[in-house]
């Protein structure tokens, strides 16, 4: 089983896409991903609840196919935000959250941990646009807490530094790597691979921005064990939600 661990759905000027939940299925049909992991672009720009609503329904219709991450735009929200955790867990069954850091509210400000506390209790992992710093010190925080760094590091204000994102993981039994990334550098899913092992490498394409078909060659390519390939192209993400595939 494939599984697209960071996927966007909804509409965003600001990130230039328009997607639904058919057109998101008729990709994943073409590629061939079983199932993909859903963040509402709604929830992460403009209206956090509106957006993990519309979420909700998507999965009442599609729920074979979707998984839901609960969005939350910003750690300031607080007992918000983790009351928002709380309620598409229990009515819409959501299996993860999604949050971001800005420069100008980093993810590292003491109001953030509670929020990761919320998700940790829930045992549902974070999808973190987050940086290997910052990783660093939230999972010194919250040790408990099991967080893919979203792009593996290589997002414009963690400078691509996806080299320090291994060395951070390395220290982290908790801290996983999601491979969606704008850069492919030669040698780089090996390299993760040899520091911290297949199965904290999670696999995702970050659709509709990105192409799916070359951040899913990126893994069958690579030169590594075939059981490899199966833990980071679904099994990894899939234990972490507590789904059954059959990687090994």
């Amino acid at each position: 089983m494939i599984i697209d661990a960071h996927v966007h759905i909804g509409t965003s000027q600001f990130l230039q896409i328009d997607a639904d939940a058919a057109q998101l299925v008729a990709i994943a049909d073409e590629v061939g991903f079983e199932r993909i992991f859903v963040t509402h672009v709604t929830a992460l720009y403009y209206a956090m609840r509106e957006g993990n609503d519309a979420l909700g329904a998507d999965l009442a219709r599609w729920g074979d196919r979707l998984i839901g991450y609960v969005t939350i735009p910003t750690h300031r929200l607080g007992q918000d935000a983790c009351d928002e955790i709380r309620r598409c867990v229990e009515r819409y069954g959501m299996r993860g959250v999604k949050m971001y850091s800005h420069p100008e509210s980093p993810i590292t400000e003491a109001s953030a941990t509670a929020i990761l506390e919320t998700a940790a209790d829930l045992k549902l992992p974070i999808l973190g646009h987050f940086t290997p710093t910052e990783c660093d010190v939230l999972m010194q925080r919250v040790p408990e807490a099991r967080i893919l760094m979203a792009h593996m590091g290589g997002q414009p204000y963690a400078l691509g530094n996806w080299h320090l994102a291994v060395e951070v993981a390395e220290r982290h039994p908790n801290l996983h790597l999601d491979t969606a990334t704008s850069q492919i550098d030669n040698g780089m899913i090996e390299h993760a691979v040899a520091r911290i092992g297949a199965d904290r490498i999670v696999f995702g394409t970050d659709t509709p921005l990105l192409d799916p078909w070359v951040q899913k060659a990126k893994i069958e390519g690579a030169a590594i064990d075939e059981s490899a390939k199966r833990l980071i192209l679904g099994g990894n993400i899939a234990r972490l939600v507590g789904f059954k595939t059959d990687a090994v």
